[in-house]
């Protein structure tokens, strides 16, 4: 997902989207640790997808919190 794609989501879509995200990176990391894992990009891609989540939810945290 794109960072413009991503900013158009909700905020309660992007707490559960980063919590599917986090499982998922989590069973990639299994996977790596049992030598299943043939795309170890997987693991960098869904690392990067996490942080922009991250990234847009402290940006409205912020922005919340300035407007008050």
């Amino acid at each position: 997902m794109k960072y413009y794609e991503i900013k158009t989501l909700s905020t309660e879509d992007l707490r559960n989207r980063l919590k599917e995200e986090s499982e998922g990176l989590e069973n990639l990391r299994f996977q790596k640790s049992i030598g299943q894992l043939e795309n170890f990009k997987g693991i960098q891609n869904t690392r990067k997808l996490i942080a922009r989540i991250q990234t847009i939810l402290k940006e409205r945290d912020l922005s919340d919190k300035k407007d008050n």
